[in-house]
């Protein structure tokens, strides 16, 4: 059977028999069995595209789970766009400045973090260009990953889902 293919049975129970506590879509890839399971199944879509971008953006936490082993399989450059948190860094952006890029997140909802990720890249990096956004969980997101959810995600928010 096929890594893609095989049941998690419960997400959140730990092979030693714990619980991963946290809201729904985090926990699944706080439990390394299904954070394997994105990431093999983003790098075999991402494959197919891959001479479209140079690096991948991201926000937050549930970009950092999968991105960085995404980007070093496809061998991307990251940005990581910061969300208007208090931290360590004066950057709103850190990483390499982007030419093509896209963006690695785990659902859209109401479309915000795309948003924002666009709009702080294009205040430091005007000529940079959004190739897509790629949902990790896209059976979580707003946007179906047929024909007609793409067409929605353009509308919306100027962006081809990549997960066609």
């Amino acid at each position: 059977m096929n890594i893609l293919e095989s049941k998690i049975d419960d997400h959140r129970k730990t092979s030693d028999g714990k619980y991963i506590q946290g809201c729904s879509h985090t926990s699944q890839v706080l439990n390394h069995k299904v954070r394997n399971k994105v990431i093999i199944s983003a790098v075999c879509k991402l494959r197919k595209i891959k001479d479209s971008f140079d690096t991948i953006a991201c926000c937050g936490i549930s970009g950092l789970m999968v991105v960085p082993q995404i980007a070093e399989i496809l061998d991307k450059h990251i940005l990581l766009v910061r969300k208007n948190e208090r931290c360590y860094s004066d950057f709103k952006l850190e990483g390499v400045a982007p030419y093509r890029y896209i963006i690695i997140d785990d659902l859209i909802c109401s479309g915000s973090t795309v948003r924002h990720i666009k709009s702080s890249i294009k205040e430091e990096h005007p000529i940079a260009k959004c190739m897509g956004v790629y949902c990790y969980m896209p059976d979580e997101c707003a946007y179906r990953h047929d024909d007609s959810g793409n067409k929605l995600c353009y509308r919306d928010l100027r962006v081809n889902l990549l997960n066609m």
